[in-house]
């Protein structure tokens, strides 16, 4: 990679493109979720691993909650730590996310927390994912 201008814009690009997944997540547009993923494999668990966006927006389809504008989940993410690769054609990951969800008198629930491992590649002068590992915390 160049210059620390580069490496700062690569971590801006990929952070964006995080950001962006999950408010379509929230939005309920399945279809551009699995877009997201289209070349990547995504595990959900340790045990299962998906490739392909039909693959993805299949199982999106059966596990996805129904979407309520105001009570449907809401997906939060934060410590975002991005590694770029030297060259800057490649790069690293992990976060913590939060899922909270409004329930009846406006109680906050949280729903699940954990963490994502991601890789990315730069093509064609755009991020993209390359693979995501979920790891949801359990009592």
């Amino acid at each position: 990679m160049n210059s620390f201008e580069h490496r700062r814009e690569a971590e801006s690009q990929i952070a964006r493109l995080i950001h962006t997944y999950l408010y379509r997540l929230d939005e309920g547009d399945l279809e551009a979720v699995a877009d997201f993923f289209d070349e990547a494999t995504w595990h959900i668990t340790s045990e299962l691993a998906m490739r392909g966006k039909a693959e993805k927006l299949a199982w999106l389809r059966e596990h996805t909650p129904t979407h309520d504008a105001h009570l449907g989940p809401q997906h939060l993410i934060g410590n975002i730590l991005i590694d770029v690769s030297d060259d800057g054609h490649r790069a690293t990951s992990v976060s913590y996310f939060l899922v909270s969800q409004l329930t009846e008198g406006s109680a906050v629930h949280l729903a699940a927390r954990g963490r994502y491992v991601d890789g990315f590649v730069l093509h064609n002068s755009r991020w993209r994912f390359t693979e995501r590992h979920v790891h949801i915390d359990r009592h």
